[in-house]
């Protein structure tokens, strides 16, 4: 796992876990990886496990540290779900619209192991490559109610248009905030990040799972 972090030296602030989740080559690194870095892979790297990696935002006035968790979508690793799904805030469920397997398989497989192994979080729906439109498979109503069915909200995303990719990510981390953080007594569903001295922020790798 890596986690790569640009991080200016500040007081404590609110952590959220976000998971990325579905099958293989839907563009879930690639979503990430647009959000952090604002580049669009074209031949993205199959993720091995999971990989994580952070980014700073204020989002409604609080400094909120992003730690956006990347998991692989191979059949192989699918045991590993429920560790890397436990304590999360927010799940991403993310499909590819030119692929119908994709889609069902996040309503057969996906959404049961997310419910199994979650609580009290906020459920996206990311109707990913949209710019792809024309290849369709994937009517959009059809998730759409996907995510109502599931108290979801649904997100048509494109990994190469950073403006759609940040939107999904602050949107969900806006909602969870709404309904957690202004309300006293779930507060305590909420964790914090102590950062340490560090002067000179540069991107942090980390190796582990």
């Amino acid at each position: 796992m890596m986690d790569s972090t640009s991080i200016e030296e500040k007081k404590d602030m609110l952590s959220l876990k976000i998971v990325l989740v579905g099958c293989s080559s839907v563009g879930k690194s690639a979503l990430i990886n647009q959000y952090i870095n604002n580049k669009f892979l074209e031949n993205q790297i199959l993720t091995i496990g999971c990989d994580k990696f952070s980014k700073v935002e204020k989002i409604k006035n609080l400094d909120i540290k992003i730690n956006l968790w990347d998991t692989a979508g191979q059949e192989r690793f699918r045991s590993l779900s429920p560790m890397f799904l436990k304590g999360s805030n927010i799940v991403i469920l993310v499909y590819d619209i030119t692929n119908q397997f994709s889609f069902d398989e996040l309503q057969k497989y996906w959404i049961n192991v997310v419910k199994q192994n979650t609580q009290d979080i906020i459920l996206g729906i990311a109707a990913n490559k949209s710019d792809l439109y024309e290849e369709e498979k994937v009517d959009e109503e059809k998730g759409r109610k996907f995510a109502q069915e599931n108290n979801g909200f649904f997100y048509s995303t494109s990994a190469k248009n950073y403006i759609v990719t940040q939107q999904l990510f602050i949107n969900l981390a806006e909602n969870y905030i709404e309904k957690y953080y202004k309300n006293e007594k779930n507060k305590s569903k909420l964790s914090f990040y102590k950062i340490k001295n560090n002067n000179n922020p540069k991107q942090q790798k980390k190796r582990c799972c």
